[in-house]
């Protein structure tokens, strides 16, 4: 790699060389310039990240911290080109580009300033306040310094000269830091690394100092030789991060009590620092700036409060730590015991000394080891341990303790090495080995009672389709019904448990498992009972005892998670349809508004031809069915424009009670049960009756042989626990209508495609197949829920849930029509993208009386209006329309024309005038399809009604 990179420096440097001397002048050899500094930042920055990448502990952040200032360099880098070679222009003061050149040192700063002690490799949340701290006080400094010299008010020489003095004086800040951090490292490693970047920064600063100066006096422009003084720093960093290796050595020895008593206070005095340094620069500031500079004092005692408070905490968790260490270490069964340097006990648990002298410790301490042991037991091993501790720093051997009242015990002894010179021991008594036995004998048994009180089953089992199993855990009981005995003797054939459409997916994970990898499936079971779940079956291939290969894994009941998957699935799928079902509804509403209109036409221009009325007739009352059809799929594709009212569900049931009883046969028996209390609901009256009157005529339906009909009505609340089951459900207060019968029911497979459109259960010729689904979209675009539960032989309960309001219910007011027989002198700018459409509403209007300029598009429309906007009285306008929107063109029109009125029309909104379908307050509508009669009625309720406040 450094061959490579050496080859790849010195095309880079001749590169340089070529296009200073063949270039000249031009913007080429500035272009050239500046991207041979940017290569070279970028391929120091590539480096450093390899050096994270190879390194470990505090190298890891550092490298990348390196990496993000000579990225930040040379990302400052392209906007001073686009500055100097494209736009030919001096950097603007405070531009992003000045900013990114003066902030990519708070990347090394932040560097130089990572935890020595801590050596970690991730960010804690200390680091990253002190992070954050540091970038504080930079753009503090950056900030305040920058503010006095501009108050200087100096030539943009000196200015200019001002700036590269303080940029210096921060680098030159920065690598005296570097120095110092350097020669307080405690490691060989870190000093190496301090080292390097203290290096690289004075030579950085050398050369962006000289460069900084030539271009700030001289206005030397970039593709000179002072271009070198920018690259070769960069290229050096490169170097230095590519030959980076992590030195193998010992760990670094605690530092003492004293050291760490000083190194608390210079830490504490540090953290107190930062603020001070903030309110320094922050005092300087003028008003303009003063909000800015007490943003950043304000986050910086943020930062020194939390992290004085964090400090403290972690301070007394290890104080807490290390003194449930000791209490731990007194505690241990094994004995364990420290010595100095000279060999001397200077910790003795109560295990080890009644262990070796069978004694209490304080007998031991400040003893030498050769006092307290016994020669018989040390001599013969003292050589090897010797040499053990210098070759590998530690030794692990048996040793015979010959204690004082003359009884021996055998032990086994570890002995490593401290950083200090020290050393530990730890020391167990084999005579209490079978102690230890019993131990793990019950700490088996304690597994075993975890593994068989989760919910889940665990089991072990040979590899392949037929393998035996060879345990099992008692949950398979309450699983799959199956006694763990019962499972087990037949556990060979376990796949006939198992749907036989489920077979692939188990094969497909037998077959992974038999090349090593871990089974993982998904399938159903089917119960002893008949019930059948969904199981998630996860295993691992181990080796067992003998080397024989077993898998060992959990199976988990996930039959609610399918569940609900399902019913996602189900919505997602319901809404596709709907928006397929919306869009042909629209077409359809535009030539359904062409039939029905040349159809009155028609019949109010052959009055003297009564043998066509019979033909005409016909022709109407077959587009009066597709507009019923048009309009229930709107219903279903909740794209059919609604008109909320505050309603009580109550008095809808009520008042169609009468009714419905009208549409049963003799042998069905109809109850209404309404509850007194019942919340209002903010819905459209007239979609809900029809929600009532589809749900009773397909309870009828279901009665082939009569029966019994139930509706009702309540509040509920579904809170989190109905939600988990319903997970399109969102949790509050509603109103439920149900309709239930004592019908033939449904299977599970109809449950699941009843609510979509033109799927139907009756015989050809009965029904559309639209009205469940009808129902579905008003429940839908009512903010509500419906739920189907049925069961074959026993009937069926549809369940809507409307949101409940609060609001009082509204008492609707009668509304007096227009009339049909005024004549109007008016002017209306008619915008129609349908031809057809635009030339029957035209010929309409005019017969009325009224004055009609056509649009063919929105643009047209604002250049007609513009040319005649005192004349227009009423826009009428399609609102669905490429490019631009009926509700936008009438914003634009009648902040021209403030008297103009507005009327839209279309066949839905897609949201346009209507947010979810409901219809704002003041707004006139025209629904598509229309009769000549119902158009010239709309258009003069909007030219009598006053010009509203705002559209």
């Amino acid at each position: 790699m450094p061959r490579k990179l050496l080859a790849l420096a010195c095309v880079v440097v001749g590169l340089h060389v070529v296009g200073i001397l063949t270039l000249g002048t031009s913007t080429a050899r500035g272009v050239l310039g500046n991207s041979l500094q940017i290569f070279s930042s970028g391929l120091a920055a590539a480096a450093c990240l390899g050096a994270s990448r190879r390194g470990r502990g505090l190298s890891r952040p550092f490298w990348l911290l390196a990496g993000c200032g000579m990225a930040t360099w040379g990302l400052a880098d392209v906007g001073w080109m686009y500055y100097e070679n494209w736009l030919h222009m001096v950097v603007p003061n405070f531009s992003i580009v000045r900013i990114l050149f003066d902030i990519q040192g708070i990347f090394f700063a932040i560097a130089l300033f990572l935890d020595q002690e801590r050596d970690s490799p991730s960010f804690g949340l200390e680091t990253l306040l002190d992070s954050l701290q540091i970038a504080i006080v930079f753009l503090s400094v950056l900030f305040g310094l920058n503010y006095l010299q501009s108050l200087r008010g100096d030539s943009d020489t000196a200015s200019a000269l001002l700036q590269t003095g303080i940029f210096d004086a921060i680098n030159i800040a920065l690598a005296a830091i570097a120095v110092i951090r350097m020669l307080s490292a405690p490691t060989r490693r870190l000093r190496k690394l301090y080292g390097g970047l203290a290096f690289f920064l004075v030579i950085y600063t050398a050369c962006s100092s000289i460069a900084d100066y030539m271009q700030a006096v001289r206005h030397v422009p970039t593709g000179t030789w002072y271009d070198l003084y920018w690259t070769v720093p960069f290229l050096l960093g490169a170097f230095w991060a590519a030959r980076w290796k992590e030195p193998e050595e010992p760990a670094a020895a605690a530092p003492h009590a004293t050291k760490n008593l000083a190194r608390l206070a210079a830490k504490n005095v540090s953290l107190a620092l930062a603020p001070l340094i903030v309110v320094a620069f922050v005092v300087q500031l003028g008003p303009e700036w003063r909000r800015t500079g007490f943003t950043l004092l304000a986050m910086s005692i943020l930062c020194f409060a939390t992290r004085l408070g964090l400090s403290e905490y972690r301070q007394s968790d290890s104080a807490e730590i290390a003194r449930r260490n000791a209490l731990a270490m007194d505690s241990a069964i094994n004995g364990m015991a420290i010595l100095d340097a000279q060999g001397k006990y200077i910790y003795v648990n109560s295990a080890y000394a009644r262990m070796i002298r069978n004694t209490n410790r304080e007998a031991m301490l400040g003893k030498s080891w050769r006092e307290v042991s016994d020669d018989r037991d040390v001599a013969p091993i003292v050589s090897e341990v010797r040499e053990a501790l210098k070759q590998h720093g530690k030794w692990f051997g048996p040793l015979t303790v010959h204690r004082s009242d003359g009884t021996v015990v055998p032990t086994e002894m570890a002995v490593t090495t401290l950083p200090d010179g020290g050393t530990i021991c730890v020391t167990r008594d084999i005579s209490e080995r079978v102690s230890a036995q019993r131990a793990r004998a019950e700490t088996e048994i304690k597994y075993r009672m975890l593994i068989e009180q989760v919910a889940a089953i665990s089991y072990i089992a040979e590899l392949g389709i037929h393998g035996q199993w060879l345990y099992v855990s008692p949950q398979v009981e309450k699983m799959f019904g199956y006694p763990a005995e019962e499972w087990l003797s037949n556990s060979r054939d376990w796949i006939s448990h198992i749907p036989v459409e489920d077979h692939p997916i188990v094969h497909a994970a037998e077959e992974a498992s038999a090349r090593g990898e871990p089974f993982q499936a998904e399938y159903r079971v089917t119960r002893k009972d008949g019930q059948v779940i969904w199981v998630s079956d996860t295993a691992v291939v181990v080796r067992g005892s003998d080397s024989h290969a077993v898998m060992e894994g959990l199976i988990v009941d996930i039959t609610d998670r399918k569940m609900l998957e399902n019913q996602l699935l189900q919505a997602r799928k319901m809404e596709a349809v709907g928006r397929l079902a919306g869009g042909v509804a629209h077409d359809f509403n535009n030539l359904l508004t062409i039939i029905k209109g040349y159809v009155e036409m028609a019949m109010n221009r052959c009055q003297d031809r009564p043998e066509l009325h019979s033909d005409i007739r016909r022709i109407e009352e077959a587009a009066d069915r597709a507009v019923t059809l048009v309009r229930q799929l709107l219903a279903f594709s909740r794209k059919q424009v609604l008109r909320p009212k505050i309603l009580d569900l109550n008095a809808i049931v009520v008042n169609l009670d009468q009714l419905l009883r009208r549409l049963m046969s003799e042998n069905i028996e109809m109850k209404t049960f309404v509850s007194e209390d019942v919340g209002a609901i903010k819905a459209d009256p007239g979609q809900i009756e029809q929600v009532v009157m589809n749900l009773v005529v397909n309870a009828r339906d279901a009665l082939p042989n009569g029966g019994r009909i139930l509706i009702e009505t309540s509040n509920v609340d579904l809170d989190s626990t109905y939600t988990r089951d319903h997970a399109v459900v969102r949790p509050g207060p509603y109103v439920l209508l149900a309709v239930t019968d004592t019908g033939i029911g449904m299977t599970a497979d109809t449950a699941a495609h009843i609510f979509e459109p033109f799927y139907t259960t009756k015989e050809s010729g009965r029904g559309t197949g639209l009205g469940l689904s009808t129902v579905y979209g008003i429940v839908k675009q009512s903010g509500g829920y419906i739920w189907v539960y049925s069961e074959l032989g026993k009937g069926t309960t549809f369940k809507v849930y409307l949101p409940r309001v609060k609001d009082a219910v509204q008492v609707s007011a009668a509304e007096t029509p227009a009339s049909l027989t005024h004549r109007g002198h008016e002017t209306i700018l008619l915008v129609e993208d349908e031809p057809a459409v635009r030339e029957l509403t035209q010929m309409v209007l005019c017969e009325r009386g009224y004055k009609v300029i056509e649009a063919l598009t929105p643009e047209d429309a604002e250049h007609l209006a513009g040319n005649n906007g005192a004349e227009i009285h009423l826009l009428l306008t399609d609102v669905v329309m490429p490019r631009m929107s009926g509700r936008e063109l009438a914003r634009r029109l009648t902040s021209r024309c403030p008297n103009l009125r507005v009327l839209y029309m279309s066949g839905y909104t897609y949201n346009v005038i209507a947010e979810d379908g409901t219809l704002e307050e003041g707004i006139s509508f025209l629904q598509k399809p229309f009769t000549p009669q119902v158009l010239t009625q709309k258009v003069r309720e909007a030219l009598d009604r006053p010009v509203p406040a705002k559209l």
